[in-house]
């Protein structure tokens, strides 16, 4: 299973960025897109490395203005390449999509990218990977390569609070619950989208309000789906009326490797 070639589901030609893009570029790139990281390339595709939301959440700082007395988080005026992580991770187009999986779940990487003559042809990502187990109808449950515990905070708590422990607990999302029961997601998009507002703001202001739940028996294939066709990056699993799991991209890429 899943051993059809990268090729067939890698995104041709993807979007990139020079080093010299300034990061609130870089961030408004990809609150456009709706994608977690871009490549770095030269002028003549080479691929020099890759800069991801949580690379701009790790260098933002808490500002302070004297007409404001509460500090706001902004984005450093620095560029892509000073950010950038130089560490990339790339596949030949004829690898399987197994393997390509496999490798994301060693490195913990979200996307492989994949380069022909030195440029970057293509790359490779966990919704891709989420294309694939659509299309083997790949059967598994979710509970089998969901994560947990899963992380939760208050709607009422601040922002500042919310950003600290996406570093601190070092995950890509937290469920807002309330009474123990998710009415939203705040992650590393919502942060990065947030970035004008101050520390104070509640996080329910600013949290992503689709929430899309599931129990623990819902095949993979079916899972995958429907994060695509509702456009979520994660589900809540929950059982008997509380929340159990939580099932990301990188969560059904790794069920693709060991498959």
């Amino acid at each position: 299973m899943f051993r059809v070639p990268v090729s067939v589901y890698m995104t041709l030609a993807p979007v990139a960025v020079r080093p010299e893009a300034r990061l609130e570029e870089v961030a408004a790139a990809l609150q456009a897109r709706n994608i977690s990281a871009l490549p770095v390339t030269d002028a003549k595709q080479a691929l020099l490395g890759v800069i991801s939301r949580r690379d701009l959440l790790r260098v933002g700082e808490l500002v302070r203005s004297t007409d404001d007395p509460l500090p706001a988080w902004r984005l450093p005026d620095r560029t892509a390449g000073e950010v950038m992580s130089r560490e990339t991770l790339s596949v030949a187009s004829s690898t399987s999509i197994k393997e390509a999986a496999a490798l994301m779940l060693d490195h913990r990487v979200h996307r492989v990218f994949i380069e022909k003559e030195r440029r970057l042809e293509g790359i490779l990502t966990t919704r891709d990977v989420m294309r694939a187990i659509v299309e083997v109808r790949y059967a598994a449950p979710i509970h089998r390569f969901m994560t947990k515990p899963v992380q939760t905070i208050a709607p009422f708590e601040p922002l500042g609070v919310a950003r600290r422990q996406l570093t601190e607990l070092n995950v890509r999302g937290l469920v807002v619950a309330e009474e123990g029961w998710p009415v939203g997601m705040f992650a590393e998009q919502d942060a990065l989208a947030a970035r004008n507002h101050d520390d104070a703001t509640p996080v329910e202001q600013v949290m992503g309000h689709e929430v899309l739940i599931q129990g623990p028996d819902v095949r993979a294939y079916r899972a995958a789906g429907r994060m695509a066709s509702m456009h979520v990056r994660r589900i809540v699993v929950c059982d008997h009326g509380a929340v159990i799991g939580i099932l990301t991209g990188f969560d059904l890429a790794g069920a693709a490797a060991i498959a």
